[in-house]
Formats: structure tokens, sequence, C-alpha cells
């Protein structure tokens, strides 16, 4: 009679502890140590369900930086690895930064001088959105809306006119850049969010300089990130 392999057990107990649909993507997991501790089995046998769950696309690890959730539940890993594996033209994703920056920076600073109560509750649920995302695909969808409400906020048409223009290709580009960016390091869903709530801030205290600027470096780290080999 075949028995399930241990790190098998370990992954099945892991599930239910950390990939229940509760926790977000990008969540991180306790270290090793307390892992086995909490779940009161080896570190050893920790060790393999977690190279399990990495080879399956559940989890990544960085060195000396711990495993972040790439799924919320165990069943979602084989969709958000296909998702994750989709090609992009760089070049287009590259020249769509170039062209967020030209219009992004200038309407964070603007939302700073403009926003409305209004529109910064909205750019607030937005954040929630990010922060508690279960699947990419909602991850993605609130960034882009996040983006979206700030150039609204700054209230100029002509701007405003010509993001509409482009508004598909933004949002294609904000999935895009998260793809290849979280595909490698699922940390970057914590600090990608942290970005955003610091924009948010320098906009709600109408810190005109600060937003402007700290919209450029997010555009400027998604920029350099997808062209790392």
């Amino acid at each position: 009679m075949e028995t399930t392999p241990k790190y098998k057990q370990v992954v099945e107990r892991l599930s239910h502890e950390y990939l229940n649909g509760e926790k977000a993507i990008g969540y991180k997991l306790p270290p090793e140590r307390e892992l086995a501790r909490h779940l009161r089995v080896s570190r050893t046998g920790v060790r393999e369900a977690l190279h399990y769950l990495r080879e399956i696309g559940v989890i990544h690890s960085r060195q000396g930086g711990g495993h972040y959730l790439r799924v919320a539940r165990l069943e979602d890993a084989a969709g958000n690895q296909a998702m994750l594996n989709a090609k992009a033209d760089p070049t287009l994703t590259a020249e769509m930064l170039e062209v967020r920056r030209a219009l992004e920076c200038e309407a964070a600073y603007l939302a700073s001088l403009r926003a409305t109560p209004e529109d910064l509750e909205e750019l607030n649920e937005y954040l929630e959105q990010m922060k508690h995302a279960k699947t990419e695909e909602q991850g993605a969808k609130a960034d882009t809306g996040f983006h979206l409400t700030v150039l609204r906020s700054a209230k100029n048409r002509l701007l405003l006119k010509a993001a509409d223009e482009i508004v598909s290709q933004m949002e294609n580009n904000i999935e895009n850049t998260r793809r290849q960016r979280f595909s490698s390091d699922a940390s970057r869903y914590q600090t990608t969010h942290a970005e955003h709530e610091d924009i948010f801030k320098a906009i709600r205290e109408k810190r005109a300089d600060d937003a402007k600027q700290l919209m450029l470096e997010h555009l400027n780290r998604a920029y350099e990130e997808i062209q790392e080999p």
C-alpha cells in the first residue's frame, strides 16, 4: 500500500495554513525554523516541501531573503504560471514606460494640487485592493486603476486626452511589467505596493515635487528591472 511521501504531507499542511486563499500574493512565509516548529515537522521536511512548491511555481525564494507566495491557493499555480510565462515585446514594453514617464510624473505633480477627496478615496481603495490581491490578475487590475486615477486626478483635459489615446496600451504595459518583474522575485509584490503607497501619501499631503519624483523613481525602477537579463 502506497503512502504519501513525507514532503507531500508537509505540503498539505503548508497549504492548509498558508495557501487557503486568505494570504495575499507576495506574502512572506515565516522562516523555515519557525515553520518546522509550528507544523511540528523536521526542518528537512519543510525544506523539501518548499523546494517542491518553488518548482511548481507556488512560491519564490530569495537567498537569505525568505519565501514569498506567488499564488493564494495551491490550485491557482498552473494558471498563474501560464500568465507569468506569457511573452511580451520587450522593446514595446520599454517604449511604453518612456511614454508613461512623460505623462504620469506630471500627472502626479498636478494631482497633488488638484485631487478631490473622492479621488483620494479611490486611490486608497486601489491601494487596498493591491495589498490584498489573491491573484496576479487582481493585482494588475488594482495597479492599473491606481495609475489611471492619478491621471484623472490631474484635472488636465489635454493630458487626460493624451492618456485616453493609449489607455489600452497602458493596461497591457502594467500587466507586462508586473509579469516580467514578479516572475523572478515575488517579494516585489510588497515593495511595489509600498512604492504606490508613498506616491499616494505625497499626493494626499500635497507634496507635489515629492509625488513627481516618487512616480519617476517607481517607473524608472520598472524600466531598469525589465532590462535585466
